[in-house]
C-alpha cells in the first residue's frame, strides 16, 4: 500500500507540522491535509510549510476535536477519500483537564480520544479511509509508565467495562488527582482501542506510535507557566544528557512507523524499547497483562463508543 494523501490533526505547530514538513519530502506523498481547530493558525502553517517545502500540496481541514459535532462535521466536508490519518491533536487539557464536558467525559479524554474516534469512524462509514488505509493514533510514555521520570504506570487494574468508564467520566480520579495517572490512562484507553479495531478492522491498519521524550512539542502549551516551565526545563535537561531526543526526531517516528508496514505491523504500539528515546519496539512488552489483554482493548473500545451513541 502505498500513500498519496495523509491527513494529520493538530499540524499547525509542533509535532503535527513537523511531521507535515517531512512527510512533503517523501516520495509519492501528493496531499497533506492540515486538521486543525483554528484557522488562522492552520493558514500561518500552510504558509510556513510551503515556504519550508517548496511544495504546494498543503490543504486546511477545520475541526475541534474538543467537539464530536465539529468531527462529524469535519469528516462529512471532507472531499475524497484519505489514505492514512495520524491522531496527534490533544495534550494536556489546560488548567482544567478534568472538568466534564456536555458529553460526560473529562475534558482531556474528549481532545485526547473521544473527538479521534468520531472523526474515525466517521471517515470509515462514509468510505473516506481507503481500503488498507492507516490510521496512526498518537500515545504517550505515561501511557506504559516510565520510571525514567519518575511516572508509574496508570492506575489501571483489569480494564473491565466498570473500570474504564470509572476513567472515562473522571470517577476514578475523584481522589487521586494525579495529573500524570489521569493522562496516562486516558492515553492508554486510546492506544488499547487502535488494537481492538485492528481486528474489528482487517481492511485497515490500526497503529499507536509515542513520539518518545521528544523536546520542542506543543504539548505543554495549554499548561499553567509554571508547571510549563518546570516541564521544558526538563526536557532540555534530559535532551543534554541523551535521555530525549528533538522534535524532528519524534515526528520522524511518526513518518517511518507510517511508511513502513511490513516492519510496523497492524494492532501494536510503536514506542522506545528501553529508556524514552532509541530504538522502537512493541509495548506490550512493558505491560503484558493490560497492553496485551484483548478483553481490556475491546472493553476500551466498547466504552468509548457508548459515549458517542446517538451523538
Amino acid at each position: 500500500m502505498s500513500y498519496s494523501t495523509v491527513l494529520i490533526t493538530g499540524a499547525n505547530s509542533g509535532l503535527g507540522f513537523e511531521t507535515a514538513r517531512q512527510l512533503a519530502h517523501k516520495d509519492g506523498i501528493s496531499k497533506v491535509i492540515l486538521a486543525c481547530r483554528d484557522k488562522g493558525r492552520a493558514e500561518e502553517a500552510l504558509r510556513q510549510l510551503e515556504a519550508s517545502t517548496g511544495k504546494k500540496i498543503f490543504e486546511i481541514l477545520l475541526v475541534d476535536v474538543g467537539n464530536i459535532e465539529s468531527c462529524r462535521q469535519a469528516a462529512e466536508s471532507l472531499e475524497n477519500p484519505v489514505d492514512a490519518i495520524i491522531l496527534n491533536a490533544g495534550g494536556g487539557g489546560g488548567t482544567a483537564p478534568t472538568q466534564l464536558t456536555k458529553d460526560g467525559v473529562m475534558f482531556i479524554f474528549a481532545i485526547n480520544v473521544l473527538g479521534h474516534v468520531q472523526f474515525t469512524n466517521q471517515l470509515i462509514n462514509k468510505n473516506k479511509l481507503t481500503t488498507g488505509g492507516s490510521v496512526m493514533y498518537v500515545a504517550s510514555f505515561a501511557a506504559r509508565g516510565a520510571p525514567e521520570v519518575g511516572a508509574g504506570r496508570p492506575p489501571i487494574e483489569n480494564g473491565s467495562i466498570e473500570e474504564w468508564t470509572s476513567v472515562v467520566n473522571g470517577e476514578k480520579f475523584s481522589e487521586n488527582k494525579n495529573y500524570t495517572d489521569i493522562y496516562g490512562s486516558v492515553k492508554l484507553m486510546g492506544a488499547l482501542w487502535t488494537m481492538s479495531m485492528a481486528r474489528e478492522h482487517s481492511d485497515k491498519r490500526f497503529i499507536t506510535v509515542d513520539p518518545g521524550m521528544a523536546r520542542g512539542t506543543s504539548g505543554a502549551a495549554s499548561l499553567p507557566w509554571h508547571q510549563r516551565w518546570v516541564m521544558e526545563s526538563a526536557m532540555w535537561v534530559m535532551q543534554k544528557i541523551g535521555r530525549a531526543h528533538s522534535v524532528d526526531v519524534g515526528a520522524k517516528r511518526y513518518v517511518d512507523v507510517l511508511l513502513n508496514r511490513n516492519e510496523f505491523k497492524t494492532g501494536a504500539w510503536w514506542g522506545s524499547k528501553k529508556g524514552l528515546t532509541g530504538a522502537l519496539a512493541n509495548q506490550i512488552e512493558h505491560w503484558p497483562e493490560i497492553i496485551g489483554s484483548q478483553s481490556a482493548q475491546d472493553n476500551a473500545n466498547t466504552v468509548i463508543n457508548q459515549f458517542l451513541k446517538n451523538k
